[in-house]
């Protein structure tokens, strides 16, 4: 990903068209490209099953680079693996842009997938294999359009649905043209770096299990589609996941983690940075090794740092995102006619959904903050429009949501962030999300005043102690804590804790955040990064699980042992 300065950049204001552009200046050369688009105007020209319809809209995105792939446990290396890939995305469309296969999982077991190729010719650029490959896929991809589309129709007419919206909404072509670079990392060293880290948890016997793993993918995405969009641009992901779990005094297993995500390679995080990661996660774990579980609370609650970051994905992020209800047709074992529900803010445009004082930007073209790389950036989504930067949330109001070429009731085009995994469809996704405050300086305090603050409001609340959450795997499941005590702030480790009655008047009670904003790389489908202050929120009502501890082993961990 180079400098957003020195890309060179050509946008085609063509006339709208869901036919093949002529005008899709694919680089010359390039046998893959080639073989893209020649398949693609015979596929739109020629592909038809007897009577039935033909392709109205044909996209194809091409992935391809090196991988590497490493784990370790406990100072041993599991697994590791270098390998080159080469995969092909098929998104095909029957019916017309009103009314498409889009948008319905014919099933919950199929899920709601395109039609891919893992293993895209890998043996150089043979124009005749690459054909033979997309024509295939190609193949496949119109056969299952038919038969989801009929079904759509089907479920459409069994529920009497009369309210619908654009499946596919016009866009100017759009082509942009990079020169990707595929980055290698060193293979030895990052196996050894991977296996240090993950020895750290030998120092910690209230570890029982420990992960330690890197990925990272460096190559080219190209992408065409019969609307006359195409891009060819760098294409690279590595994260690194820390992992490891204990067990409370009573057998309740207590989760740790953290998590680095880049992109480039020069971008990967240093060893010593990894290895005081592991050193946190195995010192609170050994913490949290005697805690005890806590009984009802209602009251104030302070998100640090990355369980601050947590919260926002959980209430903010995720819903306003995927604006576009799936459909699936019920089932014996599930009755359930939605296969994936739109984000439950996406209903409260123009109202109040966060605290005043806050508001909410995606950036797209954001590289770094604060030197930390931020692995959101793209100049052009999966649907081959133009990235856009998007002002969401202004004094707590909503003012907008992520969205595809897919309509919803409020927008009838694309903002630029349709994105989706390899397996997906796109839909309206987040890139980069900066959460900050504004016009309210008496609401932003230094993080090392959040502490003092939470206590204040805890006396004033005549508590004996307030929540303090540091890490968080999950809002929906119990999590681990601590107990702030007003009287002295000592903390004391709890575990067991279930948020009870939590509804999206969260985002509305934050009270106070801090100065500094912190990096969060969620665990999303598509990259992305959330840059967010540590938040004081006003009440929240907790309750000791319903969840049945697991059986401890009844053995120490062998290395223990010794």
């Amino acid at each position: 990903m180079k400098n957003h300065a020195a890309k060179t950049l050509i946008v085609s204001s063509l006339a709208l068209s869901f036919a093949l552009s002529a005008g899709a200046a694919i680089p010359a050369g390039d046998a893959v490209f080639k073989a893209m688009k020649d398949e693609m105007s015979r596929s739109m020209a020629k592909l038809q099953m007897g009577e039935l319809q033909k392709p109205y809209a044909l996209s194809y995105e091409v992935l391809e680079g090196q991988s590497l792939n490493v784990s370790a446990s406990f100072g041993a290396v599991e697994s590791m693996y270098v390998s080159p890939y080469r995969r092909l995305k098929t998104d095909l469309r029957v019916g017309n842009p009103a009314f498409d296969n889009s948008n319905y999982a014919p099933d919950r077991w199929s899920g709601y997938q395109t039609e891919n190729d893992w293993s895209l010719s890998l043996g150089g650029d043979s124009y005749d294999s690459l054909r033979y490959s997309i024509w295939a896929t190609t193949d496949k991809a119109y056969k299952k359009a038919l038969e989801t589309h009929s079904k759509k129709k089907a479920y459409k007419e069994s529920k009497n649905i009369t309210e619908l919206f654009d499946d596919m909404t016009p866009q100017a072509p759009f082509e942009l043209f990079l020169d990707p670079k595929t980055e290698t990392l060193d293979a030895d060293l990052w196996r050894e770096n991977i296996r240090k880290v993950s020895a750290v948890f030998l120092k910690y016997p209230a570890v029982k299990y420990s992960r330690v793993s890197l990925s990272f993918q460096s190559g080219s995405a190209r992408f065409l589609d019969s609307n006359g969009s195409a891009f060819k641009k760098p294409d690279c992901l590595g994260a690194i996941n820390i992992e490891a779990k204990a067990y409370a005094p009573d057998g309740f297993i207590i989760s740790g983690g953290g998590d680095a995500a880049f992109c480039l390679a020069k971008d990967a995080p240093a060893l010593e940075t990894l290895l005081e990661k592991a050193e946190t996660i195995g010192k609170r774990l050994s913490e949290m090794d005697k805690s005890s579980q806590i009984k009802a609370y209602i009251g104030p609650v302070l998100f640090d740092k990355d369980a601050a970051g947590k919260f926002f994905d959980h209430f903010l992020v995720q819903n306003i995102s995927n604006p576009r209800e799936v459909w699936t047709t019920p089932n014996s074992w599930s009755s359930e006619s939605v296969y994936r529900r739109a984000g439950a803010l996406v209903e409260r445009l123009d109202m109040r959904v966060l605290s005043p004082f806050l508001a909410v930007t995606d950036d797209p073209f954001a590289r770094y903050y604060e030197g930390k790389p931020l692995i959101g950036s793209y100049e052009v989504d999966d649907e081959g429009v133009p990235a856009q930067k998007l002002k969401l949330v202004e004094k707590g109001k909503l003012l907008d949501y992520y969205m595809s070429r897919a309509a919803t009731r409020d927008f009838k085009k694309s903002n630029g962030h349709g994105r989706a995994d390899f397996n997906e469809y796109a839909a309206g996704s987040p890139s980069n999300i900066f959460i900050q405050a504004e016009g309210n300086p008496a609401k932003v305090v230094p993080e090392a005043d959040l502490k003092t603050k939470l206590l204040e409001v805890c006396r004033e609340q005549e508590l004996d102690y307030c929540l303090l959450v540091k890490g968080l795997d999950s809002l929906s499941e119990p999590f681990s804590a601590y107990r702030v005590y007003v009287k002295d702030g000592r903390e004391e480790p709890v575990h067991g804790v279930e948020f009870t009655g939590t509804s999206l008047r969260a985002l509305r009670d934050i009270a106070l955040v801090s100065k500094e904003l912190y990096v969060y790389y969620p665990n999303w489908s598509t990259p992305g990064t959330i840059i967010a202050p540590s938040i004081l929120v006003a009440e929240m009502e907790v309750k000791k699980t319903e969840s049945k501890p697991e059986k401890k082993p009844y053995l120490q961990h062998p290395y223990f042992a010794k």
